[in-house]
């Protein structure tokens, strides 16, 4: 996913295994986080080992507990990078299977952003009425009353739209191929289920083409028994094949016939042959 929205986490957060490893995987990195930035095992004990040397060259002398001291040294250092090591591979485990997950329950996570697209286009149909039938910002100007204020809400809520769409897209996008499945919101499959070129207006099919979500397409979406979420890259899929209708089996099949050809008749002497005539 590119950029998370609250549409794709609500809908996600009703898997309990992708909510467990999306938790996992913000305590590993917060722990990664914390860590300070310590040398490694061989260069904790190299400095232990240089400064006692170092302090027994200005007068000193070396300390009976040298060989203690570096070790502890060693032995904190490589404590400290080992938990780095874990948890970096931790992490990366961890994203990798959140990866399967979102593959292998994304049916789930796509019912629930069937539901979340019910409930908001219900809330639409409830600000519409006080357009009164205005079709633009001058229209609902025009009207008066509520309608003005009914468009800027509308207007507001075409972002939600695109957020619940873009949640979807990012939810069916590793389920299959990313060309195609542009190719199949383009046609509008990604919008509506069961759609026909003839049921939608030109602008509104220019708008799905184009990803140009705007209020009167919000409110034909809101208005359409047929908005949805598919649930699976298979439904989106099957929404593109073309019916070629049913073979018309009522005229009589054609069946080969047998065509005898005659032999050919024998060739007339003419009384003109040098050579005695041959037999055939």
């Amino acid at each position: 996913m590119i950029t998370p929205n609250i549409d794709y986490e609500r809908a996600w957060a009703t898997v309990p295994a992708v909510a467990h490893c999306e938790r996992q995987v913000q305590d590993v990195e917060a722990r990664r986080a914390a860590l300070s930035d310590t040398p490694g095992p061989d260069l904790a004990r190299r400095a232990v080992i240089s400064d006692a040397v170092a302090a027994t060259l200005a007068g000193g002398t070396l300390p009976d507990d040298i060989g203690e001291r570096a070790a502890a040294a060693y032995r904190d250092a490589l404590t400290a990078e080992s938990e780095r090591i874990a948890l970096h591979e931790a992490a990366t485990s961890l994203r990798s299977h959140l990866g399967f997950l979102r593959e292998t329950e994304a049916e789930t996570a796509l019912e629930a952003l069937g539901g979340i697209l019910a409930d908001f286009l219900a809330d639409v149909r409830k600000v519409i009425p006080d357009l009164t039938g205005a079709t633009s910002a001058e229209g609902a100007i025009a009207q008066g009353g509520k309608a003005p204020a009914a468009w800027k809400t509308l207007s507001d809520m075409v972002g939600r739209l695109r957020s619940i769409r873009e949640a979807q897209y990012h939810t069916l996008r590793p389920l299959g191929d990313g060309y195609r499945l542009r190719q199949l919101r383009e046609a509008g499959h990604f919008e509506f289920a069961g759609l026909a070129p003839g049921d939608v207006p030109e602008d509104i099919l220019r708008a799905i083409g184009r990803g140009q979500y705007d209020v009167p397409y919000l409110i034909f979406l809101a208005n359409s028994a047929k908005a949805w979420v598919p649930t699976s890259y298979e439904a989106l899929e099957a929404e593109d094949i073309v019916d070629v209708g049913v073979p018309d089996d009522s005229f009589d099949r054609w069946e080969p016939r047998e065509e005898i050809i005659p032999e050919p008749p024998a060739p007339k002497p003419t009384g003109a042959e040098r050579t005695p005539q041959l037999s055939y």
